[in-house]
């Protein structure tokens, strides 16, 4: 497996997918990746007086996120949630705008770096209507402490561009298993799942170490067949959450 020919490929692709419109002070960028709606994501830049880069997604993420009925309130786990992922991803929050600062030498890894906070925020979305007030990473956390499974989370590792990548939960290498990673996604689609396949690689390339990446994502949301055959051509391992107790599933993450 040619990790540094995927690599390249992936960027490749990226810069041919990636077009750009003029909208007055600001260069809007429309990418690849797809949101909740199937619509392409889209960021704004401009240069600034002192020469640095503002990026922002115009409000768009939790603007939809708010007109969908999800409420934030100050204090409430959502807004918790949200500061979590503005500190994971070194990005700033204000008011519903996703924004950053770059500077021309930083502005490839700021721009990859707001778009995973917009996909991971975009992901915030409700589970279902009959379990409104929970969030799937807490409803993961929770299957961990209820399983005796010791984690960390927002475990960071750099990768071989320089960009810093964030996984959810972290388990140790024990004697039987390597060191696991592990990702969770509401809603995955097959954005969430290119980007998570090319952050992986970097990482890997860059540790040159053994490990384990898993994926558990929530199957009470419908998810393509080739999302989840990706992940398996790369031997990334996926957990449907509501089989989550099954032991095939269990023993990935016991130690």
């Amino acid at each position: 497996m040619d990790i540094q020919k995927m690599i390249d490929d992936y960027t490749a692709w990226l810069r041919k997918e990636i077009t750009t419109a003029a909208f007055g002070e600001y260069t809007e960028l429309t990418t690849p990746y797809l949101d909740r709606f199937n619509d392409y994501m889209q960021i704004y830049v401009k240069q600034n007086a002192d020469g640095t880069i503002a990026i922002t997604d115009d409000g768009y993420i939790i603007g939809s996120l708010i007109s969908s009925g999800m409420t934030i309130k100050k204090g409430s786990n959502r807004q918790k949630m949200l500061d979590r992922i503005a500190t994971n991803y070194g990005i700033s929050i204000v008011g519903e705008e996703i924004t950053t600062i770059a500077s021309v030498h930083n502005f490839p890894q700021k721009k990859h770096m707001i778009v995973q906070a917009m996909l991971a925020i975009d992901d915030l979305y409700v589970i279902s209507p009959e379990n409104v007030a929970d969030l799937f990473l807490e409803d993961i956390e929770t299957y961990f402490i209820a399983n005796d499974i010791f984690f960390s989370k927002d475990f960071s590792l750099l990768g071989k561009t320089g960009t810093i990548y964030t996984y959810d939960f972290h388990l140790q290498r024990t004697k039987e298993k390597p060191e696991r990673f592990c990702k969770g996604f509401n809603k995955l689609n097959i954005s969430k799942r290119d980007l998570t396949l090319f952050n992986w690689i970097d990482t890997q390339e860059k540790r040159g170490e053994s490990g384990e990446l898993i994926v558990i994502y929530n199957d009470d949301n419908s998810v393509a067949d080739n999302v989840l055959m990706g992940f398996t051509n790369y031997g990334i391992k996926t957990v449907p959450f509501s089989h989550r107790q099954e032991q095939n599933y269990l023993q990935l993450f016991t130690a």
